[in-house]
């Protein structure tokens, strides 16, 4: 049963996402060395957001559920502020480039061990597909980002 509050929970997700993405966009553009690896990760968070906003138009025509036990609307917010945070940081230069990486990496680490695509359930075969899909790139996410850390982390000890 689709509640009143399902379609601003979905709203809600698809702006952290779009926040993501323009963390991710202002580091490439700090970091040149490192670009095209956050305009692809802030591509594909516009992408998610995308794919959040369609969940939120179909919800009710196809039964999407959002568990309200394992949403919470603060954490959300407070997550949502961290990202602003950082990007205030990022634009004002006072970001270097291994703690954008570590940010990114924390993200990505904090939606997969958070579960934070969980809140959904669903019958629809569709929707699960899509949820599906926002779960896998987010884990993908979270590979090309523990390995660009890593292979950051190597250039700077071999210095």
């Amino acid at each position: 049963m689709v509640t009143d509050e399902q379609p601003d929970i979905l709203h809600r997700l698809a702006e952290n996402e779009e926040a993501i993405g323009v963390l991710y966009h202002e580091y490439a553009e700090r970091f040149p060395e490192y670009d095209s690896f956050w305009y692809g990760l802030a591509g594909e968070e516009k992408e998610h957001a995308n794919w959040i906003r369609r969940l939120c138009s179909t919800a009710v025509e196809r039964g999407l559920f959002i568990n309200q036990a394992r949403f919470n609307k603060e954490a959300l917010q407070t997550y949502i502020n961290y990202l602003q945070h950082e990007l205030a940081k990022a634009k004002q230069g006072e970001t270097t480039l291994l703690n954008g990486l570590s940010v990114t990496l924390y993200i990505e680490e904090s939606l997969i061990e958070r579960k934070y695509f969980d809140v959904f359930e669903t019958d629809s075969a569709e929707l699960k597909h899509v949820l599906r899909n926002l779960a896998a790139s987010t884990r993908t996410h979270l590979d090309k980002a523990r390995e660009t850390f890593n292979h950051y982390k190597r250039i700077v000890s071999s210095e």
